[in-house]
């Protein structure tokens, strides 16, 4: 007997085709144990899975399969049809698996015997608790479905590459289940997400009416319905599938007017390029995006952003937002808004160079000055208003000032009030002077008093005149002085009634004083 080199090819090749029923390679080189057709027996008593030799799989040369490099291990599984040769041709303990060979299985797959997927049903659904996300190879579809949906008498191919049967694959049946397209509080039903809309502002602007509301669906999966005419659908043998045995998927499709390229997890999370370009991008969990440098966005058209919960945003730095056209808000509850969270304080300014409006249905409530150290403020309020002011107040008007209260005006000043119109001061003179002619009117009775003495002083002539009577009461003397002094009779006093009757009444009046000049 000649003595053995084996070196691969030196002795030739033995080709073998088999079966992997096993891929849990101790040593975690990605070898698989096969069953070779013609080599082994299909008697799984006489020849267990166990006993099988170890067949290393051949990668190609953009795998270098090594230091942890490349695409490993092989995505061979149990049930796939394999392709090799024996690097010992002797004894063919060492084959090597260059390809696997797809099929279209007529039985399903039976654990007690050779040559097929020794993992049974039931042991695979109680591992999953009844999802049946991979099962024994080849399947019984009416016992047994995987995620792909293949039933037997159907090739090996990916359903997602055989045309139009990729229409039934499960993976596509759910996200179309799972489109937003059927919002329950759109008007009408099925009209999609909800857009915002611009806000009513009738009572300060000429928009008398609320804007219609829009919305936007989900783009359909592969972009076309399969109920369109005419129909696109991927088709063999332009899509290429990658899907593993969860079910994460992976398609390149080159289908004449269907391009697209598509990425999805088992969980239903999937990017999609659709064949017109766009892009869709859809997360059944939570979403984070973090970015160690700068973010730029770019978009020609318009954004709309639908959120059912709640929006934050933190922004340490500065936050600039130019608007080329009109800025619009509607809030459903309320507002609030701090400048100057700090300790420092901080400014609010703002410039208009149209019309400022407002409508508040409540009270109006503010404050001026610092309530804390944290303003640097005296506290002033100070407005300017170039062309007129009108307030109309429905109720009440009260103004509490702690320091002096001013009104200047380069003209005419009016106040016109419906019924009393008082003014008080506690301690103080209340002083009102004219730099002309001073006049009160009154449409009923005008009543002067005070708690001491009232003195009216006029530097040339003083009237009064009276329509009907003139009364002067005093509880003792009355006294009316002319030139000053005492009076006497040099001093001429004229009582020149305007019509019958002079009253002059005092506590006491002598009848021979009515002769004696001295009234």
């Amino acid at each position: 007997m000649a003595e053995q080199s084996y070196f691969m090819g030196l002795d030739g090749f033995v080709w073998f085709v088999g079966v992997v029923e096993d891929r849990n390679d101790p040593e975690a080189l990605g070898r698989v144990r096969v069953r070779c057709v013609g080599f082994h027996t299909e008697d799984i008593s006489a020849l267990p899975t166990t006993d099988l030799p170890w067949a290393h799989v051949m990668h190609p040369v953009t795998d270098p399969c090594m230091q942890g490099m490349g695409n490993s291990p092989s995505f061979l599984v149990e049930g796939s049809y394999v392709i090799g040769f024996f690097r010992d041709a002797a004894e063919k303990q060492q084959p090597i698996i260059i390809g696997s060979i797809p099929g279209n299985p007529s039985t399903a797959a039976d654990p007690r015997e050779g040559f097929s997927d020794p993992r049974g049903k039931n042991a695979v659904q109680d591992q999953y608790k009844g999802d049946p996300t991979y099962g024994p190879y080849p399947v019984d579809g009416e016992d047994y479905s995987r995620i792909s949906g293949h039933e037997l008498n159907e090739p090996d191919t990916n359903r997602l590459a055989q045309g139009k049967n990729s229409e039934s694959h499960l993976s596509l049946v759910n996200r179309r289940a799972m489109r937003l397209r059927d919002d329950p509080t759109a008007t009408p039903a099925g009209s999609g997400v909800p857009t915002a809309t611009k806000p009513n502002l009738s009572a300060v602007s000429d928009v008398a009416e609320e804007e219609t509301r829009g919305f936007f669906e989900e783009p359909n999966p592969k972009g076309i319905l399969a109920a369109a005419d005419p129909y696109i659908s991927s088709q063999y043998p332009y899509n290429h599938v990658h899907e593993s045995e969860s079910g994460h998927i992976h398609e390149i499709d080159d289908s004449p007017g269907a391009e697209r390229l598509m990425t999805q997890h088992k969980s239903g999370t999937f990017e999609e390029l659709h064949a017109n370009g766009d892009k869709v991008i859809k997360v059944i969990g939570d979403n984070y995006e973090v970015i160690v440098g700068s973010s730029n966005l770019f978009v020609n058209g318009n954004i709309n952003i639908t959120t059912n919960g709640t929006v934050r945003e933190l922004i340490t730095g500065d936050y600039h937002l130019e608007v080329g056209g009109d800025y619009s808000m509607k809030i459903g509850g309320n507002v609030r808004t701090k400048i100057g969270a700090k300790d420092g304080g901080g400014n609010l300014m703002e410039e208009i160079r149209g019309n400022y409006g407002f409508d508040i249905a409540g009270d109006y409530i503010g404050s001026v000055g610092p309530k804390s150290k944290a303003g640097s403020g005296d506290g002033e309020y100070i407005l300017t208003i170039v062309g007129d002011e009108t307030h109309t107040v429905g109720g009440e008007q009260r103004h509490i000032v702690s320091g002096d209260i001013s009104f200047t005006g380069d003209s005419a000043m009016a106040i016109t009030i419906d019924e009393d119109y008082v003014v008080k001061t506690v301690s103080g003179i209340v002083s009102i002077q004219s730099g002309t002619a001073y006049i009160m009117k009154s449409k009923t009775a005008m009543i002067i008093e005070s708690e001491l003495n009232i003195d009216m002083d006029s530097q040339t002539f003083t009237e009064i005149h009276a329509g009907d009577a003139f009364d002067v009461l005093a509880g003792t003397v009355v006294q009316i002085r002319s030139g000053g002094g005492t009076p006497t009779a040099s001093l001429q006093i004229e009582l020149n009634p305007a019509v019958d009757i002079l009253n002059l009444n005092s506590g006491y009046l002598d009848p021979e004083d009515l002769d004696s000049g001295y009234l």
